[in-house]
Parts: C-alpha cells; sequence; structure tokens
C-alpha cells in the first residue's frame, strides 16, 4: 500500500511539474509572437509618412542603438577590453530608453494626430539624446577595445624574427651529431 501511495505521489508531482513546464514555456512563446509582431507593426508603421511614421522610427531607432551598445558592450567584455562604467550606464540608459519609448507609444495611441504632431518634439529630443549617448559609448568601447595596438605591432614583431631565425636555420646533416 506504502509503494502505490508513493508511486501515485510521484505521478502527481511530476504531472505538476510537467504542467508548471508547459505553461512557462507557453507563456514565452507568447511573449516572442507578441514582441515579433509589435516589430514587424513597427517595421510597416516606421515606412509610412507622418507622425505616426515619425513616431515608429524613432522607436525603431532607440531600441538598435540600445540594443547595439548591449551587444558592443558584450564584446568587449568577450574580448577582455576595459569597459569602465558602461555597464552601469548602458543600464540607466537602458531605464531612459524605456521611459521615452513608453511616451512615443502613448503619443501613438493619441487619435487626434494633430496633437501628436505638436507634442512630438519633446519626446523625439530626448529619444536622439539617448541614441547619441548610446553612440558614444560604442564609440568609447571601440576605441578601448583598440588600446592592444601597441601589443599586436610588438607581437607582430616578434614573428617576424622567429619567421628569419626559422628560415635561416638549416637541417643538420644526418650523419653529423650534435655537440
Amino acid at each position: 500500500m506504502e509503494t502505490l501511495l508513493a508511486v501515485v505521489g510521484v505521478l502527481a508531482f511530476t504531472s505538476c511539474v510537467t504542467v508548471a513546464l508547459v505553461v512557462r514555456a507557453a507563456r514565452g512563446v507568447r511573449r516572442r509572437v507578441l514582441l515579433a509582431r509589435e516589430r514587424l507593426g513597427l517595421a510597416a508603421r516606421a515606412r509610412t509618412y507622418g507622425p505616426a511614421g515619425e513616431l515608429a522610427r524613432l522607436r525603431r531607432e532607440l531600441e538598435r542603438s540600445v540594443s547595439g551598445a548591449r551587444s558592443a558592450l558584450a564584446a568587449a567584455r568577450a574580448v577582455d577590453a576595459p569597459v569602465g562604467d558602461v555597464p552601469s550606464l548602458l543600464s540607466r540608459l537602458e531605464l531612459v530608453a524605456r521611459s521615452v519609448d513608453g511616451e512615443l507609444r502613448m503619443l501613438d495611441a493619441q487619435p487626434d494626430r494633430s496633437r501628436v504632431g505638436a507634442a512630438l518634439a519633446e519626446p523625439r529630443s530626448r529619444a536622439l539624446a539617448v541614441v547619441d549617448a548610446c553612440a558614444n559609448l560604442v564609440d568609447g568601447l571601440l576605441v578601448a577595445a583598440g588600446h592592444r595596438a601597441d601589443e599586436l605591432a610588438v607581437l607582430q614583431a616578434q614573428c617576424a624574427v622567429e619567421a628569419v631565425a626559422l628560415r635561416s636555420a638549416r637541417p643538420m646533416d644526418p650523419g653529423v651529431t650534435r655537440a
């Protein structure tokens, strides 16, 4: 009887865990589908004219710049380049970008397009400031990654010296022994 209860308990536990994993996976897939749908809609609206198109273009540029800075940081870390305070600055920029993106979304929801055009100046300037700050961070990371150019020159010279030494080495006569 105890064995039967243990088996039923294990089956109940595994079925609960399986259901939880399936629900979690479904939520993840749903989130990715919604994000892809939003990106596609944004790309389509970015090709239009007027305030709606400008809003979409600003939102895409904002997302690209933050994503690019995040990628540049990851690449800099991968090659052990100095990153300084970039991680914390990028986190703060991501927060500001989310806030500006929220403003742009609210403007996009405004049914009166004449009001959108008038209210777009402030969020546009903030979005462009975030884009510029991200570009500055990427430029700084790029320059910092090139800090090893002098090490490369030294390594290149050492390789040239070794290549000359190897070319000048002559094979020994098999009958001659070294002393």
